[in-house]
């Protein structure tokens, strides 16, 4: 009898544990998990060159989710539907055996028809996978709170659902030949059945997450206070900047998606006041649409950011390609129009006559360039704010107080009576400043 295991990179197994929890068990050995020998599968277009930056990019998720890739297979196809010949198959049943490798990983999304097509030409002990499955399992093994946990289990849900006759007609039969026939197909109706209603279950509890997410929103909104959002392609730095921004201690590592579940601190940005800073989830290339349906809730922190701080490798020579996959994410959530502030990392590593006029560059290994950043985030937010200059006389304890709460103070001139203050309002409470007011943002007498 067949068994599929909660392995390392079996992202499409590790939702599986919680639905079906008495058929699915982990296989360990001493100190802790066997890592998955694993060979990577690239299927090309043969019209255009190879890119070798995303099978590198592919491996490089493989050794996140845990596992070991000992040998590659490629094969260059007019058409990527189809996927690899039968002699490309044939390599690869040959390089399974000589490497004794237990997983195959596409570099391609699979349907569930060709995962199957694969998975016969293959030992029967051998586990077909394709990229979004391995990026799926990364998620799994990041996310820590209840939300990140639901948001990944709800997005693998949604990707073996359709997958799951591919998987055999049951978890627990072999499939396919005599005995299987009738009940197996019952069976196989009661797991869709059991995942259907997980998926509701889980959809339901998001929903409140979103909803509670929106209430803490609006006061955010009724207090007047921006949102910057961080975003930028996965380990390009945006956890090690956010720490040097807030002087936090989140973790950051040079590591594919550290970050899953958002962490928001207040700062005070130079020649502004207070703002709120959010650390936000990485993007990839080819980014699986399931996790952006199921990461809603907290995507829509970004969309409902004041001003995107898009964070970029400098030193990455796949830089361009990197803006343009963060590009259709925001696109796709509906924050492709925000005002947006670049700002490119590792300018250590790059020489001064290699970066591009007029960029914001910094270093958070030398802090060159964070003074300059937060100088950058207050001119880009005081376009949400009023500039208006006020007299207030020191009488007026009701005015000094408004003032402490609800404006920030870009200049002051005391005198006998009271100070003149150039203060930037929010726009709820421009009004009121306005009966104090002696000139507006445009020099003008008020």
């Amino acid at each position: 009898m067949r068994r599929l295991m909660c392995t390392p990179v079996a992202a499409n197994l590790g939702c599986c544990c919680r639905v079906f929890p008495n058929r699915w068990q982990p296989m360990v050995i001493k100190g802790g998990f066997m890592p998955d020998r694993a060979i990577l599968v690239s299927v090309m277009d043969r019209r255009h060159p190879v890119d070798r930056n995303q099978v590198q990019e592919t491996a490089g998720l493989v050794a996140a989710a845990g596992g070991l890739v000992v040998d590659y297979e490629s094969q260059q196809r007019s058409d990527l539907r189809r996927g690899l010949g039968k002699g490309a198959l044939e390599r690869l049943n040959q390089k399974v055996r000589d490497q004794s490798a237990n997983l195959v990983v596409s570099d391609i999304d699979l349907s569930p028809s060709m995962a199957a097509h694969w998975a016969a030409a293959l030992p029967s002990e051998t586990r077909v996978v394709d990229r979004t499955q391995v990026i799926l399992d990364i998620f799994a093994r990041r996310a820590t709170s209840r939300e990140g946990k639901l948001q990944v289990e709800l997005a693998q849900l949604r990707y073996l659902l359709p997958r799951l006759s591919a998987l055999g007609t049951h978890p627990d039969r072999a499939g396919g030949g005599i005995g299987t026939r009738g009940p197996g197909e019952t069976a196989l109706e009661l797991d869709r059945r059991r995942i259907r209603t997980r998926i509701q279950v889980l959809q339901d509890a998001l929903n409140r997450v979103s909803a509670a997410r929106q209430t803490r929103r609006q006061k955010r909104h009724d207090r007047e206070i921006p949102v910057v959002a961080l975003v930028g392609y996965t380990n390009v730095g945006k956890s090690t900047l956010f720490n040097r921004l807030t002087g936090d201690v989140s973790v950051a590592a040079d590591a594919l998606f550290v970050t899953l579940d958002p962490t928001v601190r207040k700062v005070v940005v130079p020649n502004f006041g207070p703002a709120l800073i959010f650390d936000t989830v990485g993007f990839v290339d080819r980014l699986p649409h399931t996790l952006v349906t199921a990461f809603h809730a907290t995507l829509d922190e970004v969309r409902e950011a004041n001003l995107l701080l898009e964070v970029v490798d400098g030193s990455d020579p796949h830089l361009e390609q990197h803006r343009q996959a963060t590009e259709h994410v925001l696109q796709e959530v509906g924050a492709g129009e925000l005002p947006r502030l670049v700002v490119y990392t590792q300018s250590d590593k790059v020489p001064v006559a290699q970066r591009g006029s007029g960029q914001l560059w910094v270093s958070a290994v030398t802090d060159e360039g964070i003074d300059e950043l937060r100088h950058a985030l207050g001119q880009n937010l005081s376009a949400w704010r009023q500039k208006l200059t006020v007299f207030a006389p020191w009488s007026d304890s009701e005015l000094w107080a408004a003032v402490s709460r609800d404006a920030t103070i870009l200049q002051r001139h005391d005198g006998g009576n009271g100070a003149t203050l150039t203060i930037l309002v929010p726009p709820a409470r421009v009004a009121y400043f306005n009966g104090y007011c002696t000139l507006d943002s445009s020099g003008s007498e008020c």
